[in-house]
């Protein structure tokens, strides 16, 4: 059995998986953000105590956290979406927790693991993986492997620059005018709200609290404005599908995600669109496959990292 921690912006989850992949055992608890490292690390310190406790023939411990990791160390660089961090010794801080092996890497590279361990990417040597949530992320795949770069941080393809006019507003200068910002989730429903303006009738006026469950739903309705989302959004994720495969050579793109569960014109559409701009020698063999693990692929990938750490 391997234990495996995903951390997210809103929630922790963490489970025992079997080799197989199976969820034997699942829970989560609040991230509770606000609070900071200290507090997070306790919760973590805990859930590593219980766990222990519990499931006494747990083997590894795997961790997918939010931000970049360093490969040889442990380390993590200024995760975007939880403040108050900087660079941080997290397995070091964890490893006093437990005599049991620790692994940590960014959590869209344990994703990435879980599809090419066990999901859509197994017969694939060579694939990106990308994650659609509150952000935009990338893990690669080289030889059924992670690539992690020199320091950890590649993969980010979410900070692709894909409108570099883009004016920087109360967005960090490297965040602006980025994939992230233009079909994360708030760059979603920002597109939304400012289409729906000229929609009078559109179904999108109706929602106090929009999000992307809702645009998607609208435009299986056939909502005008909801379509015109979609469909952009698609456009985009193409585009910076179209750069990253170039500089790859890759043919084979994964997604996953939240936002990957939308409607199927925003997949259509991202398709149509990597084909007409990809170079030739990948346009004619490209294909973009849903991720086999639509929730849990953090959870599973992350025991997985575990696993590849004591080489079982």
């Amino acid at each position: 059995m391997f234990a495996g921690i995903d951390i997210g912006g809103t929630n922790i989850k963490f489970g025992i998986i079997d080799q197989d992949g199976l969820i034997l055992f699942q829970n989560s608890i609040s991230t509770q953000p606000e609070k900071g490292p200290e507090f997070m690390i306790q919760c973590l310190h805990s859930i590593i105590d219980s766990l222990t406790l519990a499931h006494p023939g747990i083997l590894s411990f795997g961790i997918g956290f939010p931000s970049v990791v360093h490969p040889k160390d442990g380390c993590i660089y200024y995760p975007p979406n939880l403040p108050g961090w900087g660079i941080v010794p997290l397995v070091q801080l964890l490893q006093s927790a437990t005599t049991l092996p620790i692994a940590i890497d960014n959590d869209a590279n344990v994703a990435a693991l879980a599809e090419a361990t066990l999901g859509a990417g197994k017969n694939a040597s060579h694939f990106l993986y990308v994650t659609l949530g509150t952000g935009v992320g990338g893990g690669i795949i080289l030889n059924h492997s992670i690539f992690t770069g020199e320091r950890g941080g590649a993969g980010e393809i979410g900070h692709i620059i894909i409108r570099a006019d883009d004016e920087a507003g109360d967005e960090l200068p490297y965040r602006t005018g980025t994939l992230e910002h233009h079909i994360g989730r708030y760059g979603l429903i920002r597109m939304a709200k400012e289409l729906a303006q000229n929609y009078p009738d559109s179904l999108l006026n109706n929602y106090n609290n929009l999000d992307v469950e809702d645009i998607s739903h609208c435009a299986d309705e056939g909502d005008d404005a909801a379509i015109q989302c979609m469909k952009q959004a698609g456009r985009l994720l193409g585009l910076g599908l179209a750069t990253i495969l170039a500089v790859l050579d890759m043919r084979v793109v994964v997604i996953g995600g939240g936002i990957s569960q939308s409607c199927p014109i925003f997949f259509e559409t991202t398709l149509s669109t990597l084909k007409s701009r990809a170079l030739p020698t990948i346009a004619q063999l490209v294909e973009i496959r849903k991720a086999h693990f639509s929730h849990n692929a953090g959870l599973v990938g992350a025991a997985m990292l575990g696993r590849l750490r004591i080489g079982v």
